[in-house]
């Protein structure tokens, strides 16, 4: 990339990151006034049958998400459509923590941490062929990761999908983010890369990360590159792009 293209993708970066953040009040009022107000500003859905097929198909629909627009706002979508659960890292503030737990919860997703109870009940979810979503573009432990590139670079990637996957090789996978647009956010669902099937652990990883990577090349400037995606590298630290 052009240095100035870089220069002008970062500006756009750090602006979208402060709507972000201004964006959480809203995103976490915590009234089901405010949340039908938020519903009322996602003013378009791209791809809505592929979300449709997948609930009405019965078999169970996993559906990856990404720090891509603003998030918050699938759950002002989604729970209203399918028995919805999430699974979530513990934020490290106890009062962060409960604020954020409270105004999720009002919206009608259910919500597991992730530790090994949480993540029992949201495997089981999945085998029961129910609806279940989860922000995977993380970075894992060396221990529950994998190496695989993203955009290019070497990023510990979870394993956790693929065995999430072959927990119910009959659910079908959908890439989701919710995309800021004039007057409100847009809904998109994408169809996942097919290798994501795979039963080669790196295959299906990097079949993850270039479905990621195909969604966030829509709107680059709304994908939180901040968020520590690439902490680590196979020599143990951070060099830089």
């Amino acid at each position: 990339m052009l240095p100035e293209l870089q220069r002008r993708l970062a500006l756009q970066s750090v602006q979208q990151t402060c709507k972000t953040i201004t964006e959480t009040g809203l995103a976490w009022a915590g009234t089901q006034d405010k949340f039908q107000r938020n519903a009322r500003q996602i003013v378009s859905v791209k791809n809505a049958h592929l979300f449709e097929e997948a609930v009405t198909n019965g078999k169970g629909v996993l559906l990856l998400s990404m720090h891509l627009g603003n998030w918050e706002w699938l759950t002002s979508y989604l729970p209203q459509r399918c028995e919805l659960m999430g699974l979530y890292k513990m934020a490290k503030m106890p009062g962060l923590e409960k604020a954020m737990l409270k105004a999720r919860l009002s919206c009608g997703v259910q919500l597991v941490s992730s530790n090994r109870e949480g993540v029992e009940t949201f495997i089981q979810h999945y085998v029961d062929k129910k609806a279940c979503i989860i922000v995977p573009d993380q970075e894992p432990s060396n221990k529950s990761g994998v190496w695989s590139e993203f955009f290019g670079v070497p990023a510990l990637t979870p394993k956790f999908i693929h065995a999430l996957i072959h927990k119910n090789p009959e659910g079908i996978v959908l890439n989701s983010y919710m995309k800021r647009v004039a007057g409100g956010f847009e809904m998109v669902f994408e169809a996942v890369e097919p290798d994501i099937y795979s039963d080669d652990i790196q295959v299906s990883t990097r079949a993850m990360n270039v479905g990621f990577e195909k969604c966030i090349r829509q709107v680059p400037s709304q994908y939180q590159w901040e968020y520590k995606r690439f902490k680590k590298n196979k020599e143990g630290f951070y060099k830089g792009l």
